[in-house]
């Protein structure tokens, strides 16, 4: 795991940190993430990313008055990406339940679980598919509120949720992984050309 001091830089040590890395782009709904923080003591969320809709997020936290529970650290570059998920308690994947969303797998999935951070991720067919039961699932903001409550409650299991989450990532998503079943795909198609080409 990447170690940082960005927890102590944005003054995050003493709070239990919520974390979005990514756009804020109309598929991203994390109207139900400021309801939940409203009444939850020493709770931050950490959003790193501002393409889109930077300005109606910041008049969401306006009326939802958790301005002082949300921090926006705006765009950083890919390869400190890590350091702010480090920074995070647990990480979420708040995307708006629709037709185009339920089947994204979104790349940032697996960042966070190499990571080795506990994910909530809104309950999407294709996350389901993809992960399974190694991260946590919310739509309402009562489903992120007590799935915050669960993993702020129980260290042991938000530990061991990161844990699974890793090493489901290491075991099925590294490049090298990746790059072994794609020659294994493309070996076959090859060889399913070959076998079925007609002989002249």
């Amino acid at each position: 795991r990447v170690k940082s001091n960005i927890k102590a830089e944005l003054w995050l040590e003493d709070y239990f940190v919520l974390g979005y890395v990514g756009v804020l782009r109309e598929w991203v709904d994390l109207r139900p993430v400021y309801q939940a923080i409203r009444n939850l003591n020493d709770v931050k969320l950490l959003i790193v990313g501002e393409e889109g809709m930077l300005s109606e997020n910041k008049e969401l936290i306006r009326r939802y008055r958790v301005e002082d529970k949300v921090i926006f650290a705006g765009t950083v570059p890919y390869t400190k990406v890590p350091l702010y998920i480090s920074a995070m308690d647990v990480c979420l994947i708040p995307f708006k339940q629709n037709a185009i969303s339920q089947n994204a797998v979104p790349l940032k999935l697996f960042e966070y679980m190499a990571c080795e951070k506990p994910v909530i991720s809104a309950d999407l067919k294709g996350v389901r598919e993809a992960v399974g039961d190694r991260v946590l699932y919310a739509n309402t903001e009562q489903e992120y509120k007590d799935c915050i409550k669960t993993l702020i409650s129980s260290p042991e299991f938000a530990n061991e949720l990161g844990k699974r989450g890793r090493d489901f990532v290491v075991e099925n998503y590294e490049w090298s992984k990746i790059a072994e079943k794609l020659e294994e795909i493309i070996g076959g198609v090859v060889f399913e050309n070959i076998s079925t080409k007609p002989a002249f």
